[in-house]
């Protein structure tokens, strides 16, 4: 898979490759440090998946350039990597079309997790942004779980007890106890059916 990382921090960019290399080694990555690069970089090669800084430098505001990356490369996925969180501006970007939201607080692991959704295909805003955007229908936005979290809720549905869970993934049931801890929290869930509701809604079941 080909993706393009375009940020105005060379050093930024180089550390979140070596980060996210380590769980998709068989990305092959391009880089670029404005709008201008993004452009470049994509009228001359294929990308599948563009992870874009809206504070890079440009010629126009950054909702024109992702109007004009969607009007010449329609089949190119793009993911908005950003430290801003202020609703309007992850409001307006979705309704552009893109795949994915990914603030740059997040932890590692949620990083690759992001990553890995995204990549498949699926669509990704942490549910902490999630609960307060209106999100055009028809997007199924994933919440902020770890692809082991994820998994669990899935047994959750399926009517597993704790114990039945730690069996089937073959981990500690103290260790499952946590997950539902942290699972709860991501969802705003107070017990398991108000979880299952939760992720049914946030698109994470069918």
């Amino acid at each position: 898979m080909r993706l393009l990382l375009a940020d105005d921090h060379a050093m930024f960019r180089e550390c979140l490759i070596m980060l996210i290399s380590t769980q998709f080694p068989h990305f092959e990555w391009h880089q670029a440090g404005d709008w201008h690069e993004v452009h470049r970089i994509l009228n001359q090669q294929p990308i599948d998946l563009a992870l874009l800084d809206l504070g890079m430098p440009g010629y126009q505001p950054w909702p024109d350039e992702i109007r004009q990356l969607s009007a010449t490369h329609p089949a190119l996925a793009v993911c908005i990597l950003s430290a801003t969180t202020a609703p309007e501006v992850i409001q307006s970007a979705f309704q552009l079309g893109i795949k994915g939201y990914i603030p740059k607080l997040l932890c590692a692991e949620e990083l690759q997790h992001a990553i890995s959704l995204v990549s498949s295909g699926k669509t990704y805003l942490p549910s902490q942004l999630w609960e307060n955007m209106a999100i055009p229908s028809g997007c199924q936005v994933k919440s902020s779980l770890t692809q082991r979290q994820y998994t669990i809720v899935q047994l959750l549905a399926q009517g597993h007890s704790n114990k039945q869970i730690s069996l089937e993934l073959n981990l500690a049931e103290g260790t499952v106890k946590r997950h539902m801890h942290n699972i709860f929290q991501a969802l705003g869930a107070k017990n398991r059916v108000e979880a299952v509701k939760a992720a049914r809604q946030r698109g994470l079941l069918a």
